[in-house]
């Protein structure tokens, strides 16, 4: 039997953790979930570049109905597929990594606590800190998973949406429009699962220390924030670029 004694000799020991690392961990847990509200439904949510692109994908949606060869739009689709499976595979294989990780926590606690303002930890409070970025990147996995196969679905509604013919206009435009529905369903957990491995990255601070917890996970809800609200992309989605 393997020795699996590093996964629970940590919480005999929670007294290693300070307040302070109590605090980061509330922190980051509030800008995750604040994050995913102010994006999908808070007040400047219509302003999202995922609200906009929310518009762009009933449009697509729409034009394929009145579209007699539908290659294109299968094609499209499997493309969103092969991204999720992609980032799920990854996800996986991070989780793998961050595991392993807690199997060297003494060397790696020794590392860490070398870097320039580190907080001090043993292993085991090291192992604890893994957490944070484990649970994000099992959340994160999720959504992907998730993702790809509410974009499989789509794809059986596409196929479902009837020709374009006199008569059954609004048959084919109702059918459209759902799966433009289960289409940007897909892609808001396919966007929620980038945001859960953006604040992995940023959780692996805690590593350091609790102040570098909560400098990082600011940082990724700033750069979240810029991509969706004040990008060049955005301005892209709504015709407003001017190329340089």
């Amino acid at each position: 039997m393997p020795d699996l004694t590093f996964l629970y000799s940590p919480l005999a020991r929670l007294p290693e953790l300070t307040v302070l690392d109590l605090i980061a961990v509330l922190w980051l847990a509030l800008l995750v979930v604040g994050m995913s509200w102010y994006v999908d439904t808070g007040p400047q949510s219509a302003n999202s570049a995922s609200t906009i692109m929310r518009a762009k994908r009933m449009v697509w949606m729409e034009e394929m109905a009145r579209r007699e060869v539908r290659i294109m739009d299968g094609a499209l689709l499997r493309g969103l597929q092969q991204g999720s499976s992609f980032f799920a595979s990854t996800a996986l294989i991070c989780l793998g990594g961050l595991l392993a990780m807690m199997g060297q926590a003494e060397r790696l606690a020794e590392v860490a606590d070398s870097m320039p303002f580190a907080h001090p930890s043993g292993p085991d409070a090291f192992r604890i800190r893994l957490i944070a970025p484990v649970v994000m990147i099992v959340f994160s996995f999720f959504k992907f998973a998730w993702a790809q196969r509410l974009f499989g679905y789509c794809s059986v509604m596409i196929g479902a949406v009837p020709e374009w013919r006199q008569g059954r206009e609004e048959a084919a435009l109702k059918a459209a429009r759902d799966a433009g529905q289960l289409n940007w369903l897909a892609a808001r957990s396919f966007a929620r699962g980038l945001r859960g491995l953006y604040f992995t990255l940023g959780s692996l601070a805690f590593l350091i220390g609790p102040l570098a917890l909560i400098a990082s996970a600011s940082a990724v809800a700033l750069i979240i924030h810029r991509r969706e609200f004040r990008s060049e992309s955005r301005s892209a989605m709504l015709g407003e670029y001017e190329g340089r």
